[in-house]
């Protein structure tokens, strides 16, 4: 806008003019434009500050997107820029059109994710959000030494007694422990007959 270009006359009388694309250089029309450009930069400074004002309200707020997912943490399913911009909407207030979010990848697991909002030519923020699931329970790494770990028993002998005594082990698998039993009371039975 506001740039002098020459060009041929039928087509500035024909297609440029009429559409409102351009009009004839005269010397009180260009200072006109440059008088509507001054304007324009103004506009877009405040423009400009009022969306980097809420682009730092966005960046403080904590974004959670929360979605059913398996056990494992795979989703059923994927998260979009249209759910991301309701979840920005909710949290921080500020009504986002999806199409101004840029996700690099497809999101179908739980985890910390980024997104790139594109507010303005000059006022672009990354995004920092969480995907939630519904009945997922993260696995916490074994404990330190000297704790106990998950699926192992702890026992602690109480007095002489305790320690001549051995401790049973448990069948490793349910046929094992059948084959046990089985053993046992033929062994018992044998002993009765005797």
């Amino acid at each position: 806008m506001g740039e002098v270009i020459e060009v041929a006359g039928g087509y500035a009388r024909n297609y440029l003019i009429p559409r409102g694309m351009a009009v004839a250089v005269t010397r009180g029309g260009v200072k006109q434009i440059r008088e509507r450009q001054k304007v324009l930069e103004v506009k877009s400074a405040r423009m400009r500050e009022q969306l980097q004002s809420v682009a730092d309200r966005i960046h403080a707020q904590k974004i959670v997107i929360t979605a059913r997912c398996s056990q494992t943490g795979k989703l059923f399913g994927s998260i979009t820029n249209r759910q991301l911009a309701h979840e920005i909407e909710a949290a921080a207030g500020e009504e986002i059109d999806r199409h101004k979010l840029v996700m690099d990848e497809r999101i179908r697991t739980v985890g910390t994710y980024h997104a790139l909002l594109k507010l303005h030519p000059d006022v672009e923020i990354d995004i920092e959000f969480e995907v939630a699931g519904e009945g997922f329970v993260a696995e916490e790494p074994p404990e330190a030494e000297g704790e106990a770990v998950p699926g192992e028993e702890t026992v602690v002998a109480e007095g002489a007694e305790a320690a001549a005594e051995p401790i049973e082990e448990q069948p490793s698998s349910p046929e094992e422990g059948e084959a046990e039993a089985e053993e046992e009371s033929e062994s018992q039975a044998s002993a009765n007959r005797e």
